[in-house]
């Protein structure tokens, strides 16, 4: 499965359009307790927990992304669609392929064509678009202050006057998010902070950014989610 990452698309073009539809609603805020749900995958389908480990939408789809605007992009039989918080198909699963809400918009793809559709499921922007596909599988990067930087093969951090401030002692490096960076040590993934000390030993097969204290990992052919403790609040499934 090949997802766009669609701002290539002209903002001429996305304005045009938008000007002939209503501006979609912003999506009210949601509670603090309801803000951050995580997709996991158990039995071979996909669910969300909270940020506690807490199961609150029962796996059953073939796959799921995370939420933005209160819509979560989730893959089923029929293709793709989105779902609320409370797991109803509010935007039906006929896509053949979409991905994540930004400011209201989503973009989708019908027939071929590229176009953009609201928290509510109307088109605003008609399918029209063909565009280079591209895997996007990081999170936007939050602002940075220290950057991974390589020396002799080794990889540390520096600040934005180019000093060292985390020695280079990794094989590899992320950048920070939420304060913490994933790093890679003998062919395991795990964490430090903006000081350089590890928060979490490498151990982890694969691993992802902390967003809203929990972190994905991969252990094997499995994935979980810890916390900045290193504990998992979602034991390794598949």
């Amino acid at each position: 499965m090949k997802h766009l990452f669609l701002f290539s698309v002209t903002l001429a073009l996305l304005l045009a359009a938008c000007q002939q539809q209503p501006d979609p609603a912003p999506a009210p805020p949601a509670p603090v307790e309801a803000a951050y749900f995580f997709p996991v995958k158990q039995n071979g389908q996909w669910g969300y927990i909270d940020r506690a480990g807490a199961v609150q939408i029962a796996p059953q789809f073939a796959q799921a992304w995370a939420f933005s605007d209160d819509r979560a992009l989730v893959r089923m039989d029929s293709g793709f669609g989105y779902i609320d918080r409370a797991g109803t198909l509010v935007i039906p699963a006929t896509f053949e392929d979409a991905w994540y809400f930004s400011e209201g918009l989503a973009p989708v793809q019908i027939d071929g064509k590229w176009g953009y559709i609201n928290t509510e499921g109307d088109v605003v922007v008609e399918p029209q678009f063909e565009l280079d596909p591209a895997v996007l599988e990081e999170n936007a990067y939050q602002p940075r202050t220290i950057a991974p930087t390589e020396v002799d093969g080794q990889y540390g951090y520096q600040d934005e006057a180019g000093q060292l401030v985390i020695d280079p002692r990794f094989d590899q490096a992320w950048f920070f998010s939420d304060g913490i960076a994933r790093v890679q040590k003998d062919g395991m993934w795990g964490y430090i902070n903006t000081d350089g000390d590890v928060l979490v030993e490498p151990q982890f097969d694969r691993a992802w950014d902390f967003t809203h204290g929990l972190a994905l990992v991969q252990v094997g052919d499995a994935y979980g989610y810890i916390n900045e403790t290193g504990a998992y609040v979602w034991e390794p499934s598949k």
